[in-house]
């Protein structure tokens, strides 16, 4: 700036004189041009200060292709004496020129202050495939053991420096200070490829997205096509682009991501089907013939409490574990009748359980006609709904809808038959938790109680009265506030059956 000046010459020139006043006026404009440029240049070559801790705690992104969700990712961060732990939950489909690919993976990270790998482990189902990786990098090595139903293998890989696993690379170049069109490159360990990549990224620029500041990046992680990013100046992700937003990975709030996860997993969608699959180590065998089993879940979140009966008795044994007996019901006909405030709630219409509809109840009229004892009515109605719904993956949200589409999961079967059930003057509740399927392990399902002289489980997706006694319930109600208790569970719980009869 020292070579620009404001000031006229005190005497002008002859130059200046035969130039007249509009060209001095002219070379004054270009000036103020050439400051204003150089003033407006900090706006578009912002720079921020490295940073020194990553964003503690647990955030959740959707996945979408094409606008259609696809997929979730849960990720968390914390510290630990002298490391941070990662630790994220994953799954996706995609449908990409008629070939699908399904990714379901749990992966865990440690790292130094610095965000360098130390170890890790990852479980992946890829395309129902399992593949489990694990290791830990010994200054410049990797050793990482591979599990495949293949078998075992160990692999080495030379590094050059510092490596970093995927959930963290995207926070590499906040931590060594951004500026517009400033590069950098990592090294980062490709745990499903099961190798080391060279990983470039680009500061694009300062953006502001949805109101907030963020950090616009691009690296070279996908062949051919941009990989766009964008960061907050904490370091949280908030969105990524891949292909001009043919994959578009966004933060959201846990709620949102907690109530679309409990939806899926009921629907028993394939995006989160392995994701919320709760295996068991051996096969049970004659379902429908059992009269009791005992079941032990782990890993429930701390706090929670699991509801009894029917047939189902809860004892908690440790902190996040109970034991649970399941009993094959007997009818009770001594059973107290339900006091009058159950008995109006489990009659009364809400949004959904339309129980009150004109076409519900001349549904339930013509199932019932001539039928006059409560048990043979339910057991009608359980059957006429078996037979009435196509299962399918997608809840048609109401009793009124599933009446007249004659479509639906697992949900829609409780729904209309709770709703017709009301309508017949039986009381009836929704219930979800988890069922065996055969040759899987328990499976996250909806379905419904009735007071027949005491509580009785009924499946109208299944057709049974009562409902075999590996339906293990976990919450009740039909409200997002009611099953809020079994969106903490998905994913996390472990189940061991210690005896069936």
């Amino acid at each position: 700036m020292s070579n620009l000046s404001l000031q006229h010459p005190a005497s002008p020139s002859s130059r200046d004189r035969e130039r007249g006043p509009r060209s001095r006026f002219f070379a004054f404009g270009v000036q103020i041009v050439l400051l204003l440029m150089l003033w407006a240049a900090p706006a578009t070559a912002r720079q921020i200060a490295p940073l020194t801790a990553p964003p503690l705690g647990e955030r959740w992104f959707s996945i979408a292709m094409n606008g259609e969700r696809v997929g979730f990712v849960h990720l968390s961060i914390a510290c630990t004496e002298g490391s941070y732990l990662i630790t994220s939950e994953s799954s996706a489909k995609l449908q990409v020129l008629g070939f699908s690919r399904e990714a379901t993976a749990r992966e865990l990270y440690r790292l130094d202050r610095n965000l360098a790998l130390k170890s890790f482990s990852v479980e992946q189902i890829i395309d129902k495939s399992p593949l489990k990786v694990s290791g830990t990098v010994n200054g410049k090595t990797v050793k990482v053991l591979v599990e495949t139903k293949g078998g075992t293998s160990e692999k080495t890989f030379k590094i050059k420096g510092a490596i970093y696993p995927p959930p963290v690379v995207n926070l590499y170049p906040l931590f060594q200070g951004v500026s517009t069109g400033r590069t950098y490159k990592l090294q980062m360990l490709d745990t499903e490829a099961v190798k080391v990549k060279d990983v470039t990224f680009s500061v694009v620029g300062f953006e502001t997205l949805n109101g907030t500041k963020a950090v616009h990046l691009r690296n070279d992680l996908y062949p051919v096509v941009d990989n766009d990013i964008w960061v907050d100046r904490s370091g949280n992700t908030l969105r990524e682009s891949v292909r001009d937003g043919l994959i578009l990975t966004q933060a959201e709030s846990a709620a949102e991501a907690r109530r679309f996860l409990l939806e899926d997993a009921v629907s028993k969608k394939d995006l989160v089907l392995d994701f919320s699959l709760v295996r068991i180590d051996r096969e049970i065998e004659h379902q429908s013939d059992l009269k009791g089993m005992i079941i032990e879940l782990s890993d429930l979140p701390e706090g929670i409490r699991l509801p009894e009966g029917p047939g189902q008795s809860v004892t908690v044994t440790a902190p996040g574990k109970v034991r649970m007996v399941m009993s094959a019901q007997p009818n009770q006909p001594e059973a107290p009748p339900l006091a009058p405030a159950d008995r109006t709630r489990y009659l009364s219409a809400t949004p959904r359980i339309n129980a009150d509809n004109r076409e519900i109840i001349t549904c339930q009229q013509e199932v019932l006609k001539g039928c006059t004892d409560q048990r043979q009515a339910a057991t009608l109605l359980t059957r006429w709904v078996a037979d009435h719904l196509a299962d399918t993956v997608k809840d048609s949200h109401s009793a009124v809808e599933a009446l007249q589409n004659k479509t639906g999961n697992c949900q829609s079967h409780a729904r209309l038959y709770v709703s017709l059930a009301r309508a017949a003057g039986i009381p009836s509740r929704m219930v979800a938790g988890l069922v065996y399927a055969a040759g899987k392990g328990f499976l996250y399902h909806s379905w419904a109680e009735s007071y027949l002289d005491g509580w009785t489980a009924i499946d109208p997706t299944f057709g049974q009265i009562p409902a075999d006694v590996t339906h293990i319930k976990l919450a009740e109600g039909d409200e997002p506030d009611e099953m809020a208790a079994l969106a903490g569970i998905i994913g996390r719980v472990k189940a061991t059956v210690i005896e069936t009869r």
